[in-house]
């Protein structure tokens, strides 16, 4: 938008904030694109009348609001109801559920982008009259403070607004988010960034790991890989992700291998970064110690194991995924079940893994928080009843080490049953109560999801993910399973 007068930047730091930049975060998310998907969900499942009606709701909401524009389609609809419906426990009977939670993602999303965008119109149109105002004034040489606060106020009023929006948008991203995962046994890594989570999309996420790999690495390696030298581990690597790069950058290559070629090389990017990262809140970890997690068990799959044949790269790392995906669920389910066994009502477990999945403070130091609230009634300001917000101030000094959903299903459990390991660090519970529900919680889902010879070390994999990525310990021995150099006792997963 173009002003004459008013000058834009010290407008936004009047007015607390950027109106722009809070619209432009809204309607970054692709809704069309999850919309289909959820369309491919739904036409893949058998709908009761109850989803059908749910569904073809939240389709009428969609359809209000969108605007029918419609630019790539990164999502191979069909290809992702086939992956969730051969690696998710509750299969072909959640496919209809699933559909309507990510309708329901696309509806709010596209009418959260249709609000805002009409807000950011009506500033726009109230600015320009302002600024033409301040123009007028100005050749009168009469004093324009007036003129300049409105123009503030506007400003100040309509981020206000756009915040709001963006809020409850969140705040329903987070709940559809949690049912996927919690009710539905699905993780829908793929809609990443589409549906305007402030992450980057799989495909920028995958082309940012090919161009870091490039400016980075790519030279080095292919040096060491034209050296006249014998054969090494270091040369065999270096070569593995030469060819990686080029797979990724050749536009001819399959989809899906250009995907998982980039994956490796993002794995190989965050395994040597230095510094520190963010901590998933779901799992624990960073995505350092995942990356070196997946690699480490990138090179178990292709080498083979017992019972097992080796797989080549593109399996090991979609199976990878899949069992990454697999964990986050189980967490989620899992840690539904603790704190409804633990007293809370369905709807203050969600809100409570609401808010610890998106990384907000709801337990720990906030429990206390909640607590005093309770008298107050200010706990349904933070989507508590009473009842919940005294339960979760009751055995909050029980969950005050879990900063993630995966520590809070561990330390709901332990307190449940008692055990002395309260406010441990989930990784380092070597047949504790907390090591064994995880060696356990790993063993079922692998078994759940996965048939055939891969189950153990499925079960591995999604165990060692859940018990903080490398270097944590799963109780239950599932790694003695894999790998005949492990302590027979089942001490380290890898």
């Amino acid at each position: 938008m173009q002003l004459e007068y008013i000058n834009l930047p010290m407008l936004i730091d009047e007015a607390g904030g950027d109106p722009w930049r809070v619209d432009a975060s809204v309607q970054r998310g692709r809704p069309a694109q999850i919309a289909d998907l959820a369309q491919a969900f739904h036409e893949a499942g058998d709908c009761t009348t109850e989803t059908e009606i749910q569904f073809h709701q939240a389709r009428d909401r969609f359809e209000a609001s969108w605007n029918r524009e419609n630019g790539e389609h990164p999502i191979n609809d069909a290809a992702e109801v086939q992956r969730a419906a051969t690696s998710i426990s509750f299969q072909v009977v959640a496919l209809p559920k699933i559909a309507v939670d990510l309708e329901n993602i696309a509806a709010s999303l596209a009418e959260a982008q249709r609000i805002a965008g009409a807000l950011v119109e009506v500033l726009e149109t109230q600015l320009q009259v302002i600024d033409k105002l301040i123009g007028q004034a100005m050749a009168n040489h009469d004093d324009t403070a007036a003129l300049e606060n409105d123009a503030v106020t506007a400003t100040s009023g309509i981020l206000r607004q756009l915040e709001a929006i963006r809020d409850d948008y969140s705040a329903k991203l987070q709940r559809s988010l949690t049912a996927l995962r919690a009710e539905d046994g699905y993780d829908p890594e793929i809609i990443q960034g589409l549906d305007a989570d402030g992450q980057p999309a799989i495909e920028e996420q995958n082309q940012s790991a090919v161009d870091t790999y490039d400016s980075d690495r790519r030279a080095q390696d292919q040096a060491l890989f034209d050296a006249p030298d014998a054969m090494t581990p270091e040369k065999e690597a270096a070569a593995a992700r030469l060819l990686d790069y080029a797979i990724a950058t050749d536009p001819a290559a399959d989809a899906d291998s250009r995907r998982l070629a980039s994956e490796r090389l993002d794995d190989f990017n965050k395994a040597q970064f230095v510094g520190p990262l963010p901590v998933d809140p779901i799992l624990g970890g960073d995505a350092r110690s995942l990356a070196q997690f997946r690699q480490e068990w990138q090179k178990k799959f292709q080498r083979g194991l017992p019972g097992m044949p080796p797989m080549t790269p593109d399996q090991a790392t979609q199976l990878l995924d899949d069992c990454e995906q697999q964990a986050r669920v189980t967490v989620m389910h899992n840690a539904q079940g603790a704190l409804e066994a633990a007293g809370l009502s369905p709807v203050g477990a969600d809100q409570v893994l609401k808010n610890v999945a998106s990384g907000a403070d709801m337990v720990g130091t906030g429990v206390q928080r909640y607590g005093d609230s309770v008298p107050t009634g200010q706990h349904a300001q933070n989507g508590l009843s009473k009842a919940d917000a005294a339960l979760v101030s009751k055995f909050g000094g029980g969950v005050a080490a879990a900063a993630n959903v995966a520590q809070l299903a561990i330390a709901i459990n332990d307190y449940q049953l008692g055990g002395d390991n309260k406010n441990a660090e989930l990784g380092g519970a070597v047949g504790s109560v907390g090591g064994s529900l995880v060696g356990s919680i790993a063993a079922g889902a692998a078994v759940g999801s996965f048939g055939g010879p891969v189950t153990a070390a499925a079960g591995a994999v999604i165990g060692g993910v859940m018990g903080g990525f490398a270097g944590g310990y799963v109780g239950g021995g599932i790694g003695g399973l894999l790998d005949p150099q492990l302590t027979a006792s089942g001490g380290k997963a890898w």
